[in-house]
């Protein structure tokens, strides 16, 4: 079972919640989350070295229960009790890391299909190929190859 999803919900929870937060809150939602995101990764971690991987997924699923209730009730800070997060390492977001590698390779690749002299007709489906390659590299995402072919064809998908 993959909590990344639950993952993503949780870094970005403190946003959707909220629309204007002072610092000081906006970063202890940001260090809860780390906490949370951290219980996440142990639990799921659990399901690799445990013996009842039966149980384990019981575990999990209360806590993502928890996580969604409490998300659902606005308790941004407290989506997991302080008993759950007892010696757990908070993760470290590394999101502005992924997001700077982004750009900087479409820039890259825009400027390269430039030197080169690629036609402009061509350039278009080069960069949006080279963006979808490094989107599922860095995220770990599953190429699908409809989105390669009408990325080439100029097309967006709904």
């Amino acid at each position: 079972m993959s909590t990344a999803a639950a993952e993503r919900a949780v870094w970005s929870a403190w946003q959707a919640r909220h629309d204007r937060i002072r610092r000081t809150r906006r970063h202890e939602m940001k260090e809860h989350a780390a906490l949370v995101v951290g219980a996440l990764r142990a639990m799921e971690a659990k399901q690799d070295s445990e013996a009842d991987t039966g149980q384990v997924f019981e575990d999990t699923a209360r806590m993502l229960l928890k996580i969604a209730q409490r998300y659902g009730e606005g308790r941004i800070l407290a989506l997991l009790d302080p008993e759950d997060l007892a010696g757990i390492t908070p993760v470290v977001n590394r999101e502005w890391a992924r997001l700077a590698i982004l750009g900087g390779v479409v820039v890259g690749a825009a400027v390269g299909a430039n030197l080169l002299g690629v036609p402009d007709s061509a350039s278009g489906p080069l960069i949006g190929i080279v963006s979808l390659i490094t989107v599922g590299v860095l995220y770990r995402a599953r190429l699908v190859g409809a989105d390669l072919i009408d990325v080439m064809r100029g097309q967006s998908r709904k």
